[in-house]
């Protein structure tokens, strides 16, 4: 595997970038990855305590790790250098960290805030009308 396509699966590990919205979302993955085991009403209910709140600050931090993302990918893409790659994927990936950090939100947070948008397709809606409003 060459160098590039290396770094490209480098890039693609620490960001998990599922096509939901076709948008190319990013959710950013913290070291215990995201609970994938489906949900109970239970669940459902304290998720939903979490999301109402925080669907604003949610939208500000996915445009932001969006915009980083897709910097660092022509960076990383460009670079021929596998040490100056990885470092610019741990410079992208603080970077999304500290985004998300800076909207309020922890990254198990955001990634159950996405897990559920991409769970359910009325909060999904609610979630491109908030996005299409956010600065």
């Amino acid at each position: 595997m060459n160098g590039m396509a290396m770094s490209l699966r480098k890039l693609s590990v620490l960001l998990v970038i599922p096509g939901i919205f076709g948008l190319g979302p990013i959710s950013v993955v913290d070291a215990q990855g995201v609970n994938s085991q489906p949900q109970t009403v239970e669940s459902q209910s304290m998720q939903k305590e979490l999301i109402e709140p925080n669907l604003e600050p949610f939208a500000g931090a996915y445009k932001e790790i969006s915009q980083i993302h897709t910097a660092y990918k022509e960076r990383i893409i460009q670079t021929d250098d596998p040490s100056k790659s990885e470092a610019l994927q741990e410079e992208a990936n603080q970077k999304m960290t500290q985004a998300v950090a800076d909207h309020g939100l922890t990254i198990t947070d955001y990634n159950k805030i996405f897990q559920s948008i991409q769970n359910d397709p009325a909060l999904k809606e609610e979630f491109m009308t908030v996005l299409n409003r956010t600065q």
